[in-house]
C-alpha cells in the first residue's frame, strides 16, 4: 500500500510540478507582451508621423507570402500566437496592381526593382501582375527584375522587365506544366483495406488514385485542354517581353537536361538562350545597382534608396465616396467547409455572417461575391447559398466575380447570381460530386479478429468493419448521384440552360474562363473591377462605395493580433510541439509557396465532395 501511495505521490509531485512550469510560461509570455504594448504605446504617444518621400527613390517590389483577394487572420489567439499561417505573410493582389499601376505614372520614381521568386500566386493572378509590369515599362519607367530560381509564374511576371538578372547559382525554371499523381489502389490493397469510391461525372477524377494504377484518358484529355492554352499563352508573353523568337520557351523546356549536361552552370543556359540578361550574386547585383543608382550616403555597400511596396501604397491618394450607397464585396477564398474563415479556409460561419450584415444594411444595393475556391463540402456551400438567397430575396442583385480558381463548390456557390465574370485564366467548372469510404474487413481477417454482435435495426447493422453490403452501396452511390443532380440543376437553372446542355459540360470537367463563356458557364471576361461596375450598372447607382467586411475577432484577438503585428512576435516552438500543434490545426493550404514546384492548381488534390 505504501508503495502504491508513493506511486502516486510521484503523479502528483510531477503533474503539480507541470501545471507549474505551465502556468508560469505563460504568465511570463503574457507579461512580454503586455511590456511590449506598453512600450510601444508610449513610444508612439511621442512620435510624429514622418512624411514618406517618393522623389528619386526605386520602388522595392518584393512581396515574400502568398497572393489573395483578402488577408484572413486566424479565428483563434492560440493560432494567432503560434501557428505557421501567423508567419505567412499575405498580399492582396489589388495592394499590388494598385502600387504598380500608379507607379507607372510616378514620375517621382527613379526606377522599379522587381522580384517575386518568393511570392506564390495562381497563374490569373501572375497574368494580371504581368500586364502591370508591362505596362510601367512602356510608360517609359525603368523595371529591374532579379532572382534566384524562377517558376513559371514569377518569370512570367519578370520577363515583361527591361531587364531581368539572375542570380548565379540560380536557374529559370518556367517548364510549363505538370499532373503528377500518385497512385495507392495497390498499397491499399496490400495493407488489406477496401476504398469504396462513388462518383457522379466522368471527368470526376479526384479519387482515381483509390481506383487506379495509372493516369486515366479523361484525366489527360482534361488537363490537356485546359494546361495547353494556357502554357501557349503564358510562352507568348515570355517571348515578347524578352524579344525573343516564338518556340523559345518550348524549346527549353524540352531541352534543358540535356544542355545542362553540356553547360552544368544552368545559369548560364539561360544567358545563352536570352532568357536573362545578366547573371550576378547578390554582392555582383549590390555594386551594379550601386553604379546604377547611387544612394545618398554614397556607400557601395548599401542598396540603393527605396521605398517598400506598404509605404508606397500608404502614399496613393485614394478617392473615397461619401456616397450612402454601397456594394459590399463578399469574399469566398480558399476550401469551403463550416466554421470560421482562416488562410486557405473559406469558413461558411464567417461567410453567412458577412451576408447578414449586407441584408441588413439596406444601404447596400449589390454583393459581388468573390470566389477563389476549389471547392469543399456540400452542406457548407449550401449554407453559403441559402443565406445569399436570402439577400437575393429582398430584391438586390448578386454578382460574381471568380478568380484564380472557382470551381465545384465555387460553382455552387455562384448559382444564384445575376451575373457571373471570370478572367480568362480562371479554374472553373468540375460541376461534379465524390466521396470515399474505407472498410477494414480484410484487416480483420489478416489479423484473426472477429467481429459480431446485434443491432437494433438493419440500417445500424453495417460497421466499416464488415464488408460493404450492395444495399450500403446503392444508397451511398444514390446519394452521390442526387447530389450532382441537384448541383446540375442549380447551374442549368442560373444558366438558362437546359438540364442537358449544362450536363454535357459538367461530368466533373474543368474549364478555362475563356472556354465558360462559350460555354454559357459564365457571363462575361473581366476582374473584380469590371464585376464591382456591373453590379452598380443593375443596381441603376451612379454613384457608390466599394465595402468589404472583416471577420469579427474578440477582443483579446484584436489585442493579439495588434501586437504581433506591431512587435513581430515570432514564438519559435520546439519541433516535437510543432508536428502536435500542427496535427490538430491541419487545413488545406489555398496557395503553396514552394519555389521548386511548377504546379498549375491545387484543385484538383481538394476536389468536391459530399459532407456528411
Amino acid at each position: 500500500m505504501a508503495k502504491a501511495q508513493s506511486i502516486w505521490s510521484k503523479a502528483d509531485n510531477f503533474l503539480t510540478t507541470t501545471r507549474k512550469i505551465i502556468v508560469n510560461v505563460f504568465t511570463g509570455l503574457i507579461l512580454v507582451v503586455l511590456t511590449f504594448a506598453i512600450i510601444g504605446g508610449i513610444g508612439s504617444a511621442f512620435t510624429t508621423e514622418a512624411k514618406i518621400e517618393t522623389e528619386n527613390k526605386i520602388l522595392w517590389f518584393k512581396p515574400v507570402g502568398v497572393v489573395v483577394d483578402n488577408i484572413n487572420q486566424s479565428s483563434s489567439s492560440l493560432d494567432l500566437l503560434l501557428s505557421n499561417s501567423a508567419n505567412i505573410q499575405q498580399h492582396k493582389l489589388t495592394d499590388l496592381i494598385d502600387v504598380l499601376n500608379h507607379a507607372s505614372e510616378d514620375d517621382s520614381l527613379a526606377a522599379v526593382y522587381l522580384n517575386v521568386t518568393e511570392l506564390g500566386m495562381y497563374y490569373a493572378s501572375a497574368f494580371e501582375l504581368a500586364d502591370a509590369i508591362r505596362n510601367i515599362k512602356n510608360n517609359g519607367k525603368r523595371v529591374i527584375a532579379y532572382g534566384e530560381n524562377f517558376t513559371n509564374n514569377s518569370y512570367l511576371v519578370s520577363s515583361q522587365a527591361n531587364e531581368v538578372i539572375l542570380n548565379e547559382y540560380g536557374g529559370i525554371s518556367s517548364f510549363g506544366f505538370s499532373r503528377k499523381r500518385q497512385y495507392v489502389k495497390d498499397l491499399y490493397e496490400n495493407i488489406k483495406i477496401n476504398y469504396h469510391v462513388f462518383v457522379a461525372g466522368d471527368f470526376k477524377t479526384a479519387p482515381e488514385p483509390y481506383t487506379r494504377t495509372t493516369m486515366s484518358e479523361e484525366d489527360k484529355i482534361a488537363w490537356k485542354d485546359f494546361s495547353d492554352p494556357l502554357w501557349k499563352k503564358m510562352t507568348q508573353l515570355m517571348e515578347n517581353g524578352r524579344n525573343l523568337t516564338s518556340g523559345t520557351m518550348q524549346n527549353y523546356g524540352d531541352n534543358f537536361w540535356e544542355l545542362s549536361q553540356v553547360e552544368p552552370e544552368i545559369s548560364q543556359i539561360a544567358l545563352e538562350k536570352g532568357l536573362v540578361d545578366q547573371v550576378m550574386n547578390v554582392e555582383e547585383f549590390r555594386n551594379w545597382l550601386f553604379n546604377e543608382f547611387p544612394n545618398e550616403d554614397e556607400d557601395p555597400y548599401q542598396f540603393p534608396d527605396s521605398i517598400s511596396i506598404y509605404d508606397y501604397l500608404s502614399t496613393i491618394d485614394k478617392e473615397q465616396s461619401s456616397s450612402n450607397n454601397k456594394i459590399a464585396i463578399i469574399n469566398v477564398e480558399g476550401s469551403i467547409t463550416t466554421g470560421e474563415s482562416d488562410f486557405g479556409i473559406a469558413g461558411s460561419t464567417t461567410i453567412v455572417n458577412n451576408i447578414q450584415k449586407a441584408i441588413k444594411d439596406k444601404s447596400v444595393k449589390a454583393i459581388v461575391l468573390r470566389v477563389n475556391s476549389p471547392g469543399g463540402g456540400v452542406y457548407a456551400s449550401e449554407l453559403i447559398t441559402n443565406s445569399l438567397n436570402e439577400f437575393k430575396e429582398t430584391g438586390r442583385p448578386i454578382v460574381s466575380s471568380m478568380g484564380d480558381i472557382a470551381a465545384s463548390g465555387g460553382v455552387w456557390v455562384t448559382t444564384l447570381s445575376d451575373e457571373i465574370w471570370a478572367k480568362n485564366e480562371t479554374l472553373t467548372g468540375s460541376i461534379g460530386v465524390w466521396g470515399v469510404l474505407p472498410t477494414f474487413e480484410n484487416i480483420y481477417e489478416w489479423a484473426g479478429v472477429n467481429v459480431d454482435g446485434i443491432s437494433s435495426t438493419d440500417a445500424g447493422n453495417w460497421d466499416p468493419r464488415y464488408p460493404m453490403p450492395d444495399n450500403v452501396r446503392k444508397a451511398i452511390q444514390s446519394s452521390i448521384d442526387y447530389v450532382y443532380e441537384d448541383f446540375v440543376t442549380k447551374v442549368s437553372e442560373n444558366r438558362e440552360m437546359p438540364y442537358e446542355e449544362v450536363h454535357a459540360v459538367a461530368k466533373g470537367r474543368i474549364w478555362s474562363g475563356e472556354k465558360a463563356i462559350q460555354l454559357g458557364l459564365v457571363d462575361k471576361i473581366g476582374n473584380l473591377d469590371d464585376a464591382v461596375e456591373s453590379a452598380a450598372n443593375i443596381s441603376n447607382i451612379e454613384d457608390y462605395q466599394v465595402i468589404s467586411y472583416k471577420k469579427e475577432l474578440d477582443p483579446f484577438e484584436v489585442y493579439i493580433s495588434t501586437i504581433i503585428d506591431n512587435i513581430g512576435l515570432n514564438i519559435k516552438l520546439d519541433n516535437n510541439l510543432k508536428r502536435i500543434y500542427d496535427f490538430f490545426g491541419q487545413g488545406y493550404d489555398f496557395i503553396k509557396n514552394d519555389k521548386d514546384v511548377n504546379v498549375v492548381s491545387y484543385c484538383f488534390e481538394c476536389e468536391y465532395f459530399l459532407s456528411k
